[in-house]
């Protein structure tokens, strides 16, 4: 989305963005006021320019102290998530799980729009086929390497606005929670390995013919209604997915 096109202190966002992947780990901002006068915006615009960022666990609020730049240590078993992602009970996304171990999350939205559902779209979504959805397609890089292709629906008339909404440097399920109330109760997850078609090795920068893996995620809310369907392809021959499952404590 053209950056002129964007809400302002969504422009203000992305300016910090920029500025805090070249800062230390604990590197401190200057004042909001002092801000306000760099990038010419008022305090209510800076202040959530900063609250989208702080979300996403890349900037921390310290009473007194100020605003600092956050990037968690990562462990061992953390660090695995470079090639796949981790699954438990928290649904944090990918976007929320990768900078939360530590790393960069960008993403190109190659497509934006209104289509007709598939059959596997509309059997995901619990809707007739040919009905009107939008559709997302991104190429997702961590670390600013090409790491997925990601291709994501939703009923079109579900989340209003949304389709002016710039997703190369925010959560989805962070603004889909934040902008509209919705929080994923469950998620029906699919791993699969498939060949990737000439359009998508052509996304991924790949040339050759191998299977890759493949998930398709469809994410429930709290009343049971299926609001997102998404598939992702995975760049790397070695690539993960880690599942967590919790059950009752055994009896003694």
């Amino acid at each position: 989305m053209p950056e002129t096109r964007l809400p302002k202190y969504r422009i203000v966002e992305r300016q910090l963005r920029t500025r805090i992947d070249g800062l230390e780990d604990g590197a401190l901002l200057p004042t909001e006021a002092e801000m306000c006068r760099e990038y010419d915006v008022s305090r209510i615009t800076m202040r959530r320019a900063i609250e989208e960022i702080v979300r996403d666990g890349l900037l921390t609020r310290h009473r007194g102290h100020g605003t600092k730049v956050s990037r968690p240590e990562s462990t061992a078993v953390e660090n695995r998530a470079d090639q796949g992602e981790h699954f438990d009970s928290t649904f944090t996304g990918f976007f929320g799980q990768l900078t939360g171990f530590g790393h960069r999350v960008h993403s190109d939205v190659v497509e934006f729009g209104p289509v007709s559902a598939n059959i596997s779209v509309a059997r995901a979504l619990r809707i007739e086929p040919h009905s009107p959805v939008f559709h997302m397609t991104r190429r997702r890089y961590v670390d600013g390497t090409v790491h997925q292709l990601s291709r994501t629906w939703f009923p079109v008339d579900r989340f209003p606005g949304i389709e002016r909404e710039d997703f190369s440097e925010q959560s989805l399920y962070g603004y889909l929670e934040r902008h509209h109330g919705v929080t994923i109760a469950q998620q029906n997850l699919s791993v699969s390995q498939l060949v990737p078609s000439r359009d998508e090795a052509r996304l991924l920068g790949i040339a050759d013919q191998q299977p890759r893996l493949a998930l398709s995620i469809t994410a429930l809310d709290g009343d049971g209604e299926s609001f997102l369907y998404g598939e992702s392809i995975f760049v790397s021959h070695d690539a993960h997915i880690f599942f967590t499952a919790s059950g009752n404590t055994p009896r003694r």
